[in-house]
């Protein structure tokens, strides 16, 4: 969600801009079965990738980054994941003018109320986490804890929200201390991002821009758990004016790397309501 942004080769010089933001924890590799359909189609596809430290997460520094990755594209569209979806609305609503729309998919939703109460200890937890970064990679390193633990406990993350294998590459990174301590700090840091975009959507308009809220209900395990997540999504994609909500039962939550086209078809849908 935070890293440096990376073109893709093929993408249509000059073609409509995608730009891909991965959710907690995960890498650009997490859009490998969906960047060729979308090459192929003419966009020009660039993607953030996972974070090659431990600095501690802010909607701040998440904006400026989006900034960087979208220049030289002209009104990019943007497919954000998972937690990546805080950061994506943040941006819609401060630039609006710099965007084509959004796709959300099986976004991370906010609820003010534990935002607000958990915000200092958010931030408070992840920076001292972050500031004794590498004396804890290191000792998960040297211990070769990170390496029997990091890629088993991803597998097994993996396994319940995607009906394929995991990936045996992306796996294997989550076997070093740098990458694993990275993923701590950003899921300590997430109510304090959260709060940070309450503030932003209590001083911003919703965008007028297409939106659409993708929905995956098919690993959540409970009935009311199910019913609860589609709600909040409803909300979410009703509180921007051209918001639409898709709804896939038996989908989970990495949706794009199970139903890549699911993610095309909305990302063709989005650009042709924009009218670019």
């Amino acid at each position: 969600m935070t890293g440096p942004a990376t073109g893709d080769p093929g993408a249509r010089a000059g073609g409509p801009g995608v730009l891909l933001c991965p959710g907690m924890g995960e890498g650009s590799a997490t859009w490998d079965r969906l960047v060729p359909s979308l090459t192929a189609a003419g966009y020009l596809v660039r993607r953030l990738d996972r974070p090659d430290d431990a600095r501690v997460p802010t909607l701040t520094a998440e904006l400026a980054r989006l900034d960087a990755a979208a220049t030289g594209l002209d009104r990019p569209l943007l497919v954000a994941h998972s937690a990546a979806a805080l950061p994506a609305e943040a941006y819609a609503r401060r630039h609006p003018g710099r965007l084509a729309g959004l796709v959300l998919v099986d976004p991370s939703l906010v609820d003010p109320a534990a935002a607000a109460r958990w915000r200092w200890w958010s931030a408070w937890t992840a920076g001292t986490v972050s500031a004794g970064a590498p004396v804890l990679a290191g000792a998960l390193d040297r211990s070769g804890v990170a390496r029997r633990c990091g890629p088993g406990a991803w597998r097994r993350a993996v396994r319940r929200m995607s009906v394929r294998p995991p990936d045996p590459a992306q796996a294997a990174a989550y076997g070093r201390g740098t990458v694993l301590v990275g993923a701590l700090v950003q899921w300590l840091a997430h109510p304090a991002v959260a709060a940070e975009l309450v503030a932003v959507r209590a001083v911003t308009a919703a965008p007028t821009l297409p939106v659409r809220v993708l929905t995956a209900l098919g690993d959540v395990p409970t009935p009311a758990g199910r019913a609860a997540w589609r709600a909040g999504h409803a909300a979410l994609a009703a509180s921007f004016p051209a918001g639409r909500q898709e709804v896939f039962r038996d989908a989970r939550h990495l949706l794009h790397v199970d139903r890549p086209e699911t993610v095309v078809d909305a990302v063709a849908a989005v650009r042709r309501d924009s009218g670019s």
